[in-house]
């Protein structure tokens, strides 16, 4: 059978200065070295796809804001994995850097097709690719937090179950499960209920931290939510995790920059833009991070300015009339 495993995308070790690059590049060649086949899933530093026979990755890689892994996957198994069709599936290994439901998803897809199995973009996978790409709906302007988050959201729940850092059998079987019939398991949309207002709590405490300015929303916390957060109050979203947690415990600044469907920023230039600054800058045209693994070193004043520089002239009109250039919400710093 095949495998999933987790490359950790980070280059340096905060904690121990250990080269975390060099570690996980040379993990990879010694599963070559030892025959084994490698397909990435999302593999989304170039150094560490370099190394796959294959790496799926139509959102980062080739652009496509629009297209999960998993989607990918199903529509086009035959084009992207016929060749390693009949192969030894003990030794083939799918890689990732990016342990998410759509992932997962991908992988649950990817097997059953090497094994043989029918697979096809069925309605869940469709519900998978929609929670990735954010494509439920157009963005239709500010709402109360209450309606931001639906605790009854099975991919929701699916993906807030996921194990960070790390594969899980239990997060594979979870998947296939809702991949084959639809269902998700109660124990885990139980704790999601809890969890979604848990969050809406903690936005109108102000412990999760928003600001909107100029069009764009601002939020901090170290919560997975910050995006759904920031969507309520504008459809531009620059996300600060200031502890995001590495595997080994260590924590560093990371932030994010999206929007809700193409159209209110041109992150791509964004993105290259900070990559001239900071070394690591990558992502997609909806979706942008800094360095994965490390401290974000460009402070917020410049990120503000310059994503404000790259809104699409149709938003800053937009922004203009209905004068969203006051601020609002749960101030932050700078």
């Amino acid at each position: 059978m095949t495998q999933l495993m987790y490359i950790n995308p980070a280059m340096i070790n905060p904690k121990t200065k250990e080269n975390v690059r060099e570690t996980e590049m040379a993990k990879l060649k010694e599963l070559k070295e030892q025959g084994f086949t490698i397909i990435g899933l999302e593999m989304t530093v170039p150094p560490l796809a370099e190394l796959c026979d294959r790496n799926i990755d139509p959102q980062h890689t080739e652009g496509k804001a629009d297209q999960s892994c998993a989607k990918e996957v199903a529509e086009k198994a035959p084009e992207l994995l016929g060749w390693f069709k009949g192969h030894d599936l003990d030794k083939v290994v799918f890689a990732t850097n990016r342990i998410d439901v759509d992932a997962i998803g991908a992988y649950v897809l990817a097997d059953k097709y090497l094994k043989g199995e029918k697979v096809s973009f069925n309605e869940n996978v469709a519900a998978i690719d929609a929670h990735d790409t954010h494509l439920e709906s157009k963005w239709e302007g500010p709402k109360p937090i209450e309606q931001a988050f639906d605790p009854e959201s099975k991919t929701g729940a699916l993906a807030a179950s996921i194990k960070v850092f790390m594969v899980t059998p239990k997060n594979i079987e979870d998947v296939k499960t809702f991949i084959d019939t639809g269902n998700v398991d109660e124990t885990i949309m139980d704790g999601y209920r809890k969890s979604q207002q848990g969050i809406i709590d903690k936005v109108k405490s102000g412990d999760i931290k928003t600001e909107v300015v100029g069009g764009i929303a601002y939020v901090e916390t170290t919560l997975p939510c910050a995006t759904n957060v920031g969507y309520s109050f504008a459809p531009v979203v620059v996300a600060t995790n200031p502890a995001m947690r590495n595997p080994d415990g260590t924590t560093y600044r990371k932030v994010s920059i999206c929007q809700h469907e193409a159209g209110y920023a041109d992150l791509g230039t964004v993105k290259n833009e900070l990559a001239t600054k900071e070394t690591g800058w990558g992502g997609s045209p909806t979706f942008i991070g800094s360095p994965q693994g490390q401290d974000c070193t460009t402070e917020l004043s410049d990120i503000k300015k310059l994503v404000y520089a790259n809104l699409t002239p149709e938003y800053k009109t937009q922004v203009t009339s209905r004068g969203a250039n006051a601020n609002s919400g749960k101030g932050m710093g700078e």
